[in-house]
């Protein structure tokens, strides 16, 4: 299909859209707040009633700055109510005619002079919300969030889907980018599955499901963003939680919460220690070729993989609230998880007429670790104007992955005598984040979002094989087998994003431009490869409120970026029948998603 056609067909539909939502009804706002001491109350009931037979025509409940809005509202004569408990309930008379927009003003309710024994209020959220660029999943809604870990809430999250190791997929691809509180978080990388399967649930308020982003965030992940928003304490003083669970097979995790706030200073910490226990079967069969297409050899490998992993993540951190309008904070995460495997790999080999020509045990003594370390600083300033605020953060990342593989080769048939291999794989990784973001609510209906984020890491991943020599009864470097691969990326972006609602349709704008700097040091080889690239990632997003529903109607350019294990052209042996190298020319894929849904 002609990807300006699309286009065109979602301008042209957008336009219908914005004209239709230009005849409808008129939108009544307002403000309610407490006739004492003028303080906005959130969660009050305000009802539009006709006049003439006092029947509920709409309803809503302020926010927590006492708003509210009432739409498509038809002509006619109305009578405002707004009730809250232990407050007098206030009636003001309407007249709606053909006006776009009626400003009810601030609407003052004075407390009732009677004291009430005693009052129960029972409210519940609904699970799944949705916004003009997401769908929100709200853990507290989960029975699953009171003991479980975040693997456990995101299978129940639709569109996402959890495997078996706790790999996570959205709309069945795992190109999925998983931000912490909208932010890039090292625990998301390589280890996520572990993290994720480790992340106490209580302490997540909620989980946003975005499959077309805007251009604030980073274009990476094709199949879009999930992101996993913390709860943050409000309470003051002490508090805490502990949360504990068992499994069978020897599998436990535990987390423990601590948190403590004044009206200026907030400190908080977190522990989670979980240990596991695996068992993976793993079958190959292989059939091989000559030229000519005729078989020249059956392989089969049957390996059985037994593991135990213990993972520890503490994170800990403060907020200091310097003036009404300015606050600072400190944060960083450690993570640290090791396992050892003894995986035992039977191979047999056969010939084009299934006769046993060669059978020998690859066994395997694997310690391992992956250590991540990051640390956050940020500042905040918050305008007079609610919600006008611009926020600067600085995250610096750390990670260290040791991979130490000890090879034995007991040879059955034919017999020979028992050869032995090891292969150290050692990767080190930084990364450092600049990010500035500045918000502006232009207008009630409207909003402005300009920002810059860059991005510089490093990798540096090493391969080193030896092997044992029987004259010498030593560990000789196998030079054919070792190699070293540097590779650095530096990515600066600018975006904008601009956001407005007419009544029931609304619509958001956003461009965002990447410069990327890529280079690749094939230091065994002594040569380096570079690629440069500049590019622009459009969003558009619409959305219209019909009776009983939303449609949404959106559009994103995404990247998949190729990562250093695609680009590290040296093979890594597990064994010389089963390697992986990557290709140092990859480019990155681009991708133009267009969605349309009706909820």
């Amino acid at each position: 299909m002609d990807f300006k056609k699309i286009l065109f067909s979602v301008a042209v539909l957008s336009l219908s859209i914005f004209s239709f939502a230009q005849q409808q009804g008129t939108i009544i706002s307002g403000i309610v707040q407490d006739g004492r001491s003028k303080a906005p109350l959130e969660f009050a009931n305000v009802q539009l009633l006709n006049a003439a037979d006092s029947a509920v025509i709409k309803a809503t409940a302020t926010d927590k700055r006492g708003k509210f809005n009432l739409e498509n509202v038809s002509n006619g004569n109305y009578v405002l109510l707004c009730t809250f408990i232990g407050y007098e309930k206030v009636k003001t008379p309407l007249t709606v005619s053909n006006q776009q927009k009626i400003n009810a003003g601030t609407i003052l309710i004075s407390s009732l002079s009677t004291s009430l024994n005693e009052v129960v209020v029972t409210s519940k959220t609904s699970l799944l919300n949705t916004s003009i660029d997401r769908k929100i999943y709200n853990v507290g809604q989960d029975i699953m969030a009171q003991s479980g870990s975040a693997s456990d809430i995101l299978k129940n999250v639709p569109s996402v889907e959890v495997d078996i190791d706790g790999g996570v997929s959205l709309r069945g691809s795992s190109e999925v980018m998983i931000l912490i509180n909208g932010k890039p978080s090292p625990l998301m990388g390589k280890s996520r599955a572990e993290v994720l399967q480790q992340l106490p649930a209580n302490s997540i308020e909620r989980i946003e499901v975005i499959t077309n982003p805007s251009a604030r965030f980073r274009p990476d992940g094709t199949a879009g963003i999930i992101n996993i928003v913390m709860k943050k304490n409000t309470k003051g003083g002490w508090n805490g939680t502990l949360v504990g669970n068992a499994g069978n097979n020897n599998r436990y995790n535990g987390s423990v919460n601590l948190n403590y706030r004044t009206e200026k200073l907030n400190l908080f910490g977190t522990y989670s220690i979980r240990k596991d226990s695996r068992r993976r079967i793993n079958n190959i069969n292989r059939e091989e070729l000559d030229g000519l297409g005729n078989t020249t050899l059956f392989y089969t490998e049957q390996n059985v993989s037994p593991a135990k992993p213990l993972s520890h993540i503490v994170s800990a951190g403060s907020e200091y609230k310097i003036d009404e309008h300015n606050s600072i904070g400190l944060s960083g995460n450690y993570s640290h998880r090791d396992l050892t495997k003894n995986d035992v790999a039977n191979k047999f080999y056969y010939s084009n007429t299934h006769v046993l020509t060669q059978q020998y045990d690859r066994l395997r003594y694997d310690p391992e670790y992956e250590i991540e370390k990051d640390a956050t600083i940020f500042w905040q300033h918050n305008f007079k104007k609610e919600d006008h605020e611009i926020r600067v953060e600085y995250n610096k990342a750390v990670s260290d992955e040791l991979e130490d593989n000890h090879f034995t080769n007991k040879n059955n048939f034919p017999a020979a005598a028992t050869t032995f291999d090891n292969t150290l794989i050692k990767q080190t990784s930084r990364e450092d984040h600049i990010t500035v973001d500045y918000s502006n609510p232009l207008s009630e209906n409207s909003k402005m979002e300009l920002g810059y984020d860059g991005s510089f890491s490093k990798q540096d991943p090493v391969f080193y094989g030896e092997y044992f020599d029987a004259t010498q009864q030593k560990f000789l470097k196998d030079i054919l087998k070792s190699n070293k691969f540097i590779y650095e990326q530096k990515l600066n972006a600018l975006y904008g994003t601009y956001q407005r609602s007419y009544g029931a349709f609304g619509y958001s704008l956003g461009l965002r431009g990447e410069q990327t700097n890529i280079i690749a040091n094939l230091v065994s080889k002594d040569s380096s490869l570079s690629n440069s690239y500049f590019k622009f990632y459009p969003t558009i997003h619409f959305a219209y409120k019909v009776t009983n529903g939303d449609i949404q109607l959106n559009y994103s350019r995404r990247v998949r970026r190729p990562e250093a294990d695609d680009l590290n052209p040296f093979p890594e042996y597990a064994d010389p029948r089963n390697l992986r190298a990557g290709n140092p020319k990859l480019l990155p894929e681009i991708i133009n998603s267009i969605e349309f849904g009706y909820k």
